[in-house]
């Protein structure tokens, strides 16, 4: 008796695109957004800005792509997908500051409904520079008037004008303070405070209050790729059509569960981009 073969059924996911540097070691950059992107429901995409010789302890190299190769990558996903949503990372430099924020331009003025993430990636854990000193006006004055969320930490935000923040009650007041400063939405993240309780974010949507985010702060763990996992997510959430706020939740909760379940690589642990609810 002949088998029937089993009907096709054909599903589709939203695309998002990370734009910023490969991790050699896996935990950061492009590596942890491709793994969330798939974690939370979407198809991930790439285009590399520069090549890192690092792992969890340190940047010992950087090599730039050059921005004309930069850019056919960028164009390759465009001219096939429908981008939901794009994310940027490292840019590491003026030049290629100013090409991505020139296509993305062109992109929506032909009418591409993509979100935009940008993560201000300056400074990396580990202390390595990350963006050059003369890309950050580029960035403040090129990128940032595009961007639908920007997500600065802490060391990042004093970078952009927050000051210094002590407790995890002035971050709301420096998150509304620096939107209103930058003239865009701001997620400013406090996971990188010290001695705190709980891991406190506040998103200031200009002209509202701050809304706040927390969850236990969770010890003993070095945060190598959170910043770049929590902006993936909800780049990726954005695709799919969540709001704003909706999507920084989604990503905080989503974020939550990869350090609760991280897990050892040796010296050190290493985010779970694959967590029980999520797979």
């Amino acid at each position: 008796m002949a088998v029937e073969p089993e009907e096709t059924v054909v599903k589709s996911r939203p695309v998002a695109l990370t734009i910023a540097g490969s991790d050699s070691g896996g935990g950061a950059g492009i590596q942890a957004d491709l793994k969330s992107f798939l974690s939370t429901g979407s198809f991930g995409t790439s285009a590399i800005t520069c090549l890192t010789a690092q792992n969890p302890e340190g940047v010992s190299g950087i090599l730039e792509i050059d921005p004309d190769f930069l850019e056919k990558q960028i164009r390759a996903v465009f001219s096939y997908f429908s981008v939901g949503a794009v994310k940027t990372g490292m840019l590491l430099s003026k030049e290629i500051v100013s090409r991505v924020a020139l296509l993305l331009r062109e992109f929506r003025k032909e009418g591409r409904a993509f979100r935009f993430v940008l993560d201000p990636v300056m400074v990396a854990t580990s202390g390595a520079g990350l963006l050059r000193e003369d890309a950050v006006d580029s960035l403040i004055s090129e990128l940032l008037p595009l961007a639908d969320l920007v997500t600065p930490n802490l060391d990042e935000g004093r970078i952009l004008g927050i000051g210094n923040i002590q407790n995890s009650t002035e971050i709301g007041p420096a998150a509304e303070a620096l939107s209103d400063k930058l003239k865009t939405n701001v997620l400013l993240k406090g996971g990188h405070l010290q001695n705190a309780e709980l891991a406190v974010d506040a998103l200031a949507i200009s002209g509202r209050p701050a809304i706040i985010y927390s969850k236990p702060f969770i010890r003993n763990f070095y945060p190598h790729g959170t910043g770049c996992t929590y902006s993936s997510a909800i780049a990726s959430y954005l695709a799919q059509g969540n709001s704003l706020e909706a999507s920084v939740s989604k990503g905080k909760d989503f974020l939550h569960s990869t350090i609760v379940e991280a897990y050892s690589i040796g010296r050190s642990k290493t985010l779970n981009h694959f967590p029980k609810e999520y797979r």
